[in-house]
């Protein structure tokens, strides 16, 4: 129990770091990798380990690799005995190399350090490196060279690439050098892999000594948390279990994350735990914050336990000091030493040593190198792992703020110098205030300037001269308005005057004026009351005598009116008599008419009753005799359901046959009978169109493809082949070229041998980055990596072609705009300088620009095609982004589109010839499928299933638009049917090449596909299943025999006859 609780203490968990060789009996989940690089080391002396960001490849050398050699060696190597070099190369790689090399010596021979200083070391590292092997007396010397990216994450505006490509040469001597027991293993990002191709030999060395690190499989990742907890003596509950299976299938294989998440959660569980509770529970993981938020509840925790505001402010000024403003618009981590964060943010060097101690703690990691490694000014800092950026909530805000700042500072320093040429004005508000705001609260120092732009005094002078320009604006502004308000003042003073005298005129006259309308008023009043009583008199007098008539006429009225009552009433007696006998006789009558009604009632309900009951019989034969048709119905529908369900089951079975059988055609073993593979691949084929499947199905496609071996390799380019095109016509012709500045022509048709070197434009080695034909098959065009173009007539391969200066930069893609512009024949280069030109051929083979443009600044363009319908012109960028230019007038602002599932740098794009889907390819190695609104993606693609491992070089359609096909530097092309890669169907993967794949097209019948490759090689695939069933049906001479049939597919499927020709 006591060893048991001793062992419980540590940590089996290192955290944001990376495993180190003393934590190799910790390091889980990698035995399979290792011993493939173990197999590797034993064939090259040069191995580079590529992988993603956080994939592991610094833990898998250093507690993995290195372990097992110094424990078990291997075959090819010179001694038993290993010495391991490791470090990084930073903005120095030579002087660390010999730094490292220098410490490991004197580690084990005190002699070495009395004979040989360190810059004599690095000196004879410089002019004499073969000395190295008198070094090392009877062993192997191991250089690991951590995180190799750094030569081009350092080397910004190229201050270290001259002694980048020193370095580069001098670790690609030492494995070369057969005769000396110098090995090199370097580990790099996968993104970084195409700047690799600046440096001479560096493509070549990794294409050949390369080792994708695939992601850990489930089982992998499991071993990896699991065993190291049991070794120390815990477990962990199921709930951790589920809820840890949960959230690494939302996160991903972000191993450094999940490495600090479980080591924060080892930590808890100590400090919280009972002396007997040996299990780690879902709540101790809970408490830290899962994988999610555990490195910003980490880092909180860090920053509020500096000493004082003063630390957690030179805090802010030391991460902020590590970010710079990207190519793109976002802010990217830039390592610097202290002594120069110090004067970029103008904070003092002891300060920021003090809070680093915080942030470069054991368990903590979030800043490099570790606590370990000597701490001065010249210390380099950098962020551990690029994920806490986003994953601290506060980092993030502080990089926004940066990168607004910068871009910000970008902007003023852009008007202070067209101020300075005379070209614009002065600031006024609302910018101006913006601007002192922004000057008062960054505080920028030179050192941060020259970041950027490194005049900054010129943009701040120009700020302040604004600001006394606007201040004395104000002021005269202000003393205009006094002197107006003394003349207002004044004028008011006799204004007032005459206003008074004028009111007390007007309130005379209107007292003299009231009492004249009062007295008016009354006298008016008088005369209408005498008016008002005469007219009442005579209205009297008229009522009188009116009333008097009215009463002798009422009297004579109701005399007449006596006398008509009389005669009345007499009538009114005769009419009641005649009435009672004409009552008297309808009564009878209506007697009669009731018992007649009644008689007719019962009649009709006796008529009802009978039709209802015949009704009532009719609707049951009719429901009798639907029910019987909709059981009958019924019984068809589920015979044909059934019957359908046993076709297809049948049909699904036997195309999971035809896939089996394909397998088992290309991994029959040797010895075999080569015909049975052949027989095999077409009955799979017979079988699986016979039944409904997919005609490019990947299974089958191989093993037709493998018996039919109608590949061609074309071997002539003695360098990288960067770049193939074909002409169109009856009779197309194949242009490759690459990095040993040749290119080569001839006809498809029957290639075996490479083809003719055309003529070059001069003596020396530039290389070719692309190519493309006239529409006419008559000249060739070609772009070179130091921006120029060359014009070829393809009928005089040996004249000396035309060159005309275009770019600044590589030339990578060259394309026709459209026949149906409106400027129909030109040509368009883009270039990784950024610059788009558009170009009319001249009948002599030159060219005329007719159109220029520029991408935006910060902006990268890796690729470029024309949509569908020829009206737009779409670019690859970096950050997320592509670009899209107006193809009539290239100069008119371009649409800009971001969409996450772009990727950091679109390398490749390509659209479907009906012009509505756009698919991309990025440097993670993802294709996405965009459906198109005019030209305008979906805010969300679709991902292809089949992903590259690697960068995608190139994306294209085939010419009738059923097939797309994409290569990779991960050595493979995929090739996609359309009608089916939305529905996730695998595509198929060609593995011919030895090397980064960098270019490929279809021939014009779309039935072969031409691939170029860093292996020096050009190959011609048969891609067209029809075309490889016909060549391995001409080949056989038997058929399988029915034991064969049984052994290799079954008794239970019908044995078919291979037919001839499809």
């Amino acid at each position: 129990m006591e060893v048991l609780t001793q062992t419980v203490q540590g940590n089996p968990f290192p955290g944001l770091r990376s495993f180190d060789t003393a934590d190799a009996h910790l390091f889980f989940g990698r035995d399979r990798q290792i011993q493939d690089l173990q197999e590797r080391l034993t064939r090259t002396r040069f191995l580079a380990i590529v992988g993603s960001s956080g994939s592991g490849k610094s833990s898998l050398v250093k507690a993995g690799l290195i372990p097992q050699l110094v424990a078990h060696n291997i075959s090819s190597s010179h001694y038993e005995r290993w010495r391991i070099v490791t470090f990084t190369p930073e903005s120095t790689p030579i002087r660390n190399l010999a730094l490292a090399l220098y410490n490991s010596f004197i580690e084990h021979d005190r002699d070495f350090a009395r004979q040989h200083t360190l810059d004599e070391v690095e000196e004879q590292l410089r002019t004499n490196p073969a000395v190295l092997a008198t070094w090392c007396v009877r062993e192997n010397l191991l250089v690991n060279i951590d995180q190799f990216e750094e030569l081009f994450r350092y080397d910004q505006h190229g201050r270290t690439h001259r002694d980048a490509k020193v370095f580069i040469k001098l670790i690609l001597g030492f494995s070369r050098a057969v005769e000396y027991p110098i090995y090199v293993v370097l580990t790099m990002r996968s993104d970084y892999l195409d700047q690799c191709t600046a440096y001479p030999g560096l493509t070549d060395a990794i294409n050949s000594g390369s080792y994708l690190l695939p992601q850990m499989r489930d089982a992998e990742i499991w071993q990896a948390i699991t065993t190291p907890v049991a070794l120390m003596g815990a477990s962990l509950s199921d709930e951790l279990t589920q809820r840890l299976r949960q959230d690494l299938g939302r996160e991903g294989q972000q191993l450094p994350v999940l490495q600090h998440a479980l080591m924060r959660t080892w930590n808890y569980w100590q400090r919280n735990r009972r002396p007997d509770d040996l299990t780690i529970d879902l709540n101790d993981y809970e408490a830290i914050g899962t994988i999610q938020n555990a490195i910003s509840q980490h880092a909180e925790e860090v920053y509020r336990s500096l000493p004082d505001e003063k630390s957690q402010l030179a805090t802010e000024k030391l991460f902020r000091g590590l970010i710079v403003l990207g190519s793109g618009s976002t802010g990217r981590v830039h390592p610097l030493p202290v002594g120069r964060i110090s004067e970029v943010v103008g904070v003092r060097a002891d300060l920021l040593l003090d809070v680093l101690s915080y942030f470069r703690a054991p368990g903590v990691d979030f800043l490099t190198p570790p606590l370990a490694v000597a701490t001065d000014n010249n210390l380099v800092v950098d962020i551990a792992h690029e994920r806490i950026l986003d994953l601290w909530a506060r980092l993030r805000q502080w990089a926004d703020e940066e990168t607004a700042a910068a871009k910000f500072y970008l902007q003023l320093s852009q008007s202070a110098a067209l101020y300075h040429e005379g070209k614009s004005g002065l600031w006024t508000n609302p910018d101006l205030q913006i601007g002192l705001k922004w000057l008062a609260e960054n505080r920028p120092t030179q050192a941060w300037a020259n970041r950027y732009d490194p005049y900054l005094e010129r943009a701040v002078n120009f700020l302040e001269y604004s600001r006394k320009q606007h201040d004395f604006a104000m002021r005269s502004n202000e003393e205009r308005q006094r002197r107006g308000l003394v003349r207002a003042r004044r004028y008011a003073l006799v204004l007032g005057g005459v206003s008074v005298i004028s009111l007390l005129s007007l309130i005379v006259a209107l007292v003299l004026r009231t009492q004249a309308q009062q007295s008016s008023t009354e006298a008016q009043r008088e005369k209408q009351r005498a008016l008002t009583e005469r007219q009442r008199a005579e209205e009297q007098t008229r009522e009188a005598v009116t009333q008097q008539k009215i009463a002798e006429q009422q009297e004579v009225i109701t005399n007449q009116q006596r006398l008509m009552t009389e005669e009345q009433r007499q009538l009114a007696v005769g009419a009641q008599r005649t009435a009672e006998q004409q009552r008297q006789l309808a009564l009878g009558a209506q007697r009669t008419a009731e018992q007649q009604r009644q008689e007719a009632e019962t009649q009709r309900q006796a008529a009802t009753e009978a039709q209802q009951q015949a009704e009532t019989s009719r609707n049951r034969a009719v429901a009798a005799r639907e029910q019987a048709q909709q059981a009958q119905q019924r019984a068809e529908t589920q015979r044909r359901i059934a019957t359908s369900a046993q076709r297809d089951a049948e049909a699904q079975r036997a195309k999971a046959v035809a896939r089996t059988v394909a397998i088992e055609a290309v991994q029959l073993p040797d010895g075999t009978d080569p015909q049975v593979p052949a027989l095999l691949a077409l009955a799979a084929f017979n079988l699986n169109i016979t039944n409904g499947g997919q005609l490019n199905n990947p299974d089958i496609f191989n093993a037709l493809a493998k018996a039919a071996n109608l590949q061609v390799v074309l071997r002539g380019h003695t360098d990288n082949v960067r770049a193939v095109a074909v002409s169109g016509g009856a009779s197309p012709l194949l242009a490759s070229g690459g990095d040993d500045g040749t290119v080569r022509l001839g006809p498809v048709a029957g290639a075996s041998q490479p083809g003719q070197v055309l003529r070059a434009a001069r003596k020396g080695t530039v290389g070719i980055r692309s190519l493309l034909f006239a529409p006419d098959g008559q000249h060739l065009y070609a772009g070179n990596e130091a921006g120029g173009l060359l014009v070829w007539n393809v009928s005089q391969p040996t004249a000396t072609p035309a060159v005309v200066p275009a770019h600044g930069g590589a030339v990578h893609t060259l394309l026709w705009q459209p026949a149906s512009q409106a400027a129909p024949g030109l040509l368009v280069s883009v270039s990784a300088d950024g610059t788009v030109r558009s170009w009319r051929p001249r009948a002599g083979g030159g060219l005329d620009s007719v159109q220029y443009a520029r991408a935006p600044a910060g902006m990268a363009l890796y690729c470029a095609r024309f949509t569908a319908d020829g009206k737009r012109l779409v670019g690859g960028a970096n950050k997320n982004r592509i670009i899209s230019f107006d193809a009539k007038d290239l100069r008119a602002r371009p649409a800009i589109f971001t969409r996450a599932g772009f990727g950091s740098r679109v390398t490749a794009l390509a659209f479907s010839p009906t012009g509505n889907r756009l698919i991309t390819g990025n440097s993670r190695g993802l294709v996405y499928a965009w459906q198109l609104a005019g030209s305008r993606p979906d805010t969300v693609g679709r991902l292809l299933s089949g992903r590259h491992t690697s960068t995608v070089s190139d994306l294209v359609f085939s010419p009738d638009g059923k097939l797309l096909a994409s290569c990779s530097a991960d050595w493979t092309i995929h090739l996609w049917d359309t009608a089916t890669m939305l529905d996730q169907q695998p595509p198929v993967v060609l593995t011919d090449f030895g090397g980064w794949v960098m270019s490929i097209c279809f021939t014009p019948d779309g039935k072969r596909l031409i691939g170029s490759s860093a292996d020096r090689t050009v190959r011609i695939r048969t891609i067209d299943m029809p075309d490889m069933y016909n060549q391995v049906a001409r080949q056989l001479t038997r058929q399988l025999t029915q034991e064969e049939w049984e052994q290799y597919v079954g008794k239970d499927i019908p044995y078919p006859e291979v037919k001839n020709s499809k």
